[in-house]
């Protein structure tokens, strides 16, 4: 049986906020849909990961001799947030991410190259779109100000822009590097419905939002080991 890892945040591991922005865990739920797979999937999923903690645990699993014919490489939710409590208290400053843009694709471009050293198939996928107005609500529920935060901001739909500029980055990878890409956020840009599928915090998905996610992937790597 193909075996196949992934490398993500807490979008991989389907994670959704309850009503008090408590986080939940439903891979396991999610998983069952695809009982009748004819692959194995390993998650290397982490809470919060930035690129940075993947290429650690990529790393660490490579030193260990990684058996896998694919590894889903997915990042960048995490890498384009900021510190929003420095931009509230000096929204004049400039401020960059918990991952420069930079950084952000000499990683992905090591680690993508690491993959094929051990004859591993690497496998990239964009983003989900975030909800900018409820990601905005979400940071500022607990005292924040949304007015020094929107005085650096300039524009709150720039939140949704600058995460899309991780997501492109990606798509150019996987085009420079011939690296296989899923295209994630093209299947939720195309949905009516598109509100119905980000939870309330704005960054995550919800149910539903994470069945179109995983089947997306799982349409996908059906069709490459056919």
């Amino acid at each position: 049986m193909p075996r196949a890892y992934v490398y993500g945040d807490s979008l991989l591991k389907a994670t959704v906020p309850d009503e008090q922005f408590h986080y939940h865990f439903h891979l396991p739920e999610v998983m069952e849909r695809y009982s009748g797979r004819q692959t194995e999937v390993v998650s290397r999923a982490k809470m919060g990961a930035t690129i940075r903690k993947g290429q650690a645990l990529l790393d660490h699993d490579l030193q260990r001799g990684l058996q896998a014919d694919f590894a889903l490489i997915a990042y960048g939710g995490n890498d384009s947030d900021f510190d929003w409590d420095a931009i509230q208290e000096r929204p004049e400053e400039e401020h960059i991410p918990r991952t420069a843009l930079p950084e952000f694709r000499s990683t992905l471009l090591s680690m993508l190259q690491k993959l094929r050293d051990q004859s591993v198939q690497p496998v990239l996928m964009t983003l989900p779109p975030i909800d900018a107005q409820r990601y905005l609500d979400f940071l500022c529920r607990a005292g924040r100000s949304k007015e020094r935060i929107m005085a650096w901001l300039g524009d709150i739909q720039h939140i949704y822009r600058h995460q899309e500029l991780y997501s492109d980055t990606v798509a150019q990878v996987a085009y420079e590097t011939g690296t296989p890409i899923i295209r994630v956020r093209e299947s939720f840009l195309r949905e009516k419905h598109l509100p119905g599928l980000i939870s309330p915090d704005g960054i995550h998905l919800t149910m539903e939002g994470y069945t179109k996610m995983f089947d997306t992937l799982a349409g996908w790597l059906r069709q490459a080991i056919a």
